[in-house]
């Protein structure tokens, strides 16, 4: 990645090495603290990956060693990012550096859990990867897998309720139809699950309290189609981080709808990352351009329908795309004069599509608080009512995944070493 603070351009190098040694390039008077640093990012993750894997313990083991996990990794959970780094330096430009891609987990230094900052940065230490044929390959992929096993998918079938009779699961209800079943895994979002698809009775025998922890963050997203390719455009692959001071935290909480893309923005070039791109849209690329959208600004518009909302929002966009426009134009210049099409997300845009309440994107907000929610684990207390997705670990798709590895691990059980060495050939 690649991170403008004001004016300023700082490089983030792919491997630990290269990371560590560009960084003491920028600050040759900080070479501890940023030694420091990376150490106990290393601490934080190796606990990180333990106290995930206790999630799948049954409540007696849970309560008699997964307490020793929970309290030693509460060292770095427990606190927030700004309060672990503040111990590290005082240079407050390395700190903006350091936690310049705060908004890969959804909130500032002061607000996150260092945990969530540790396992988003030792994720992407090594680089970032990209599938080849874009995001959806992830999908189809997955689609093909459970095709092939004998399952099916289904798109646009609202499910209406979870069936539970005597703390056990029964079947679901989809658009008033009943089908029978024992078992279900829900990947729609703790909040969704517990508050839109069980009946009350139901969510008290869960315990599930979220009185303390909010949704996760929304965006503005302006999306550009242009008439050339990202080559001929000079366009790089690595993402984009643009801050108009050092203060992370001050410039967030100084963020409104008409100044969003001047105080903080986030680029992105997905046609430029995908090998494929060239192929199947020869002389074209793309280039998304986000930045925070409060869901309380669009409140108003939330009764109204996609593609069919007041005039007065359709406005709103359009400032939007204007003032991101502007953005985009200082730091790529040479998109101008080339652009095809734009279209701009909002909030209730993420509501709309993946029924998100809040348009949040990162399910429950990576706070001190989400990670000592007890009940944030893939089994609940209804039996047959699983729980997989980033709320259980963590934000994204590597979290998701891991997700859905622990999930399946409590229904394996010991069967799933098998299905582990065979992924592994």
């Amino acid at each position: 990645d690649v991170v403008y603070i004001g004016n300023d351009k700082y490089e983030f190098k792919a491997g630990k090495e290269n990371f560590r040694k560009q960084l003491k390039i920028y600050f040759p008077n900080e070479t501890k603290s940023i030694d420091v640093y990376l150490k106990l990012i290393d601490r934080a993750n190796r606990m990180g990956n333990v106290f995930f894997f206790e999630k799948i313990f049954k409540p007696i083991l849970s309560q008699s060693l997964g307490w020793l996990i929970r309290k030693r990794y509460k060292v770095y959970s427990n606190k927030t990012t700004a309060e672990v780094l503040s111990k590290i330096t005082s240079n407050k430009r390395l700190l903006a550096v350091l936690c310049a891609q705060c908004g890969n987990y959804g909130l500032t230094p002061k607000h996150s859990s260092f945990a969530a900052h540790a396992m988003v940065v030792g994720h992407f230490m090594e680089g970032g990867y990209y599938p080849t044929g874009g995001a959806s390959q992830i999908a189809n992929k997955t689609i093909d897998t459970l095709n092939e096993n004998g399952g099916a998918v289904y798109i646009n079938a609202k499910v209406d309720e979870i069936i539970i009779e005597k703390n056990r699961v029964q079947g679901v209800k989809i658009e008033g139809t009943f089908i029978p079943c024992k078992s279900v895994i829900s990947n729609v979002g703790i909040t969704n699950t517990f508050t839109k698809l069980l009946s009350e009775s139901a969510r008290k025998k869960c315990n599930i309290d979220l009185k303390n922890v909010s949704p996760s963050s929304a965006h503005l997203c302006l999306y550009l189609a242009l008439t050339k390719s990202d080559a001929a455009l000079n366009l790089p692959k690595h993402n984009v981080w643009y801050f108009d001071n050092e203060n992370i935290d001050a410039t967030f909480d100084e963020i409104t709808l008409k100044n969003a893309p001047e105080k903080f923005a986030y680029i992105s070039f997905p046609s430029a990352k995908d090998l494929l791109w060239q192929e199947e849209h020869p002389n074209t690329a793309i280039i998304q351009a986000l930045s925070v959208g409060n869901y309380e600004w669009f409140k108003q518009y939330e009764n109204s329908s996609w593609m069919k909302r007041d005039e007065a929002y359709v406005e709103i966009k359009k400032d939007f795309e204007n003032l991101m426009l502007e953005r985009l134009y200082t730091l790529f210049p040479q998109i101008k004069g080339n652009i095809l099409i734009t279209e701009v997300s909002t909030p209730l845009s993420t509501k709309h599509f993946s029924n998100y309440q809040h348009g949040e994107i990162y399910g429950l907000e990576h706070t001190p608080t989400r990670f000592s929610l007890p009940f944030l684990r893939p089994e609940t207390k209804i039996k047959g009512l699983r729980l997989t997705g980033q709320d259980i670990t963590l934000v994204g798709v590597a979290g998701a995944m891991l997700s859905g590895m622990l999930c399946a691990i409590t229904i394996l059980k010991f069967r799933v070493a098998a299905l582990f060495k065979e992924m592994g050939q």
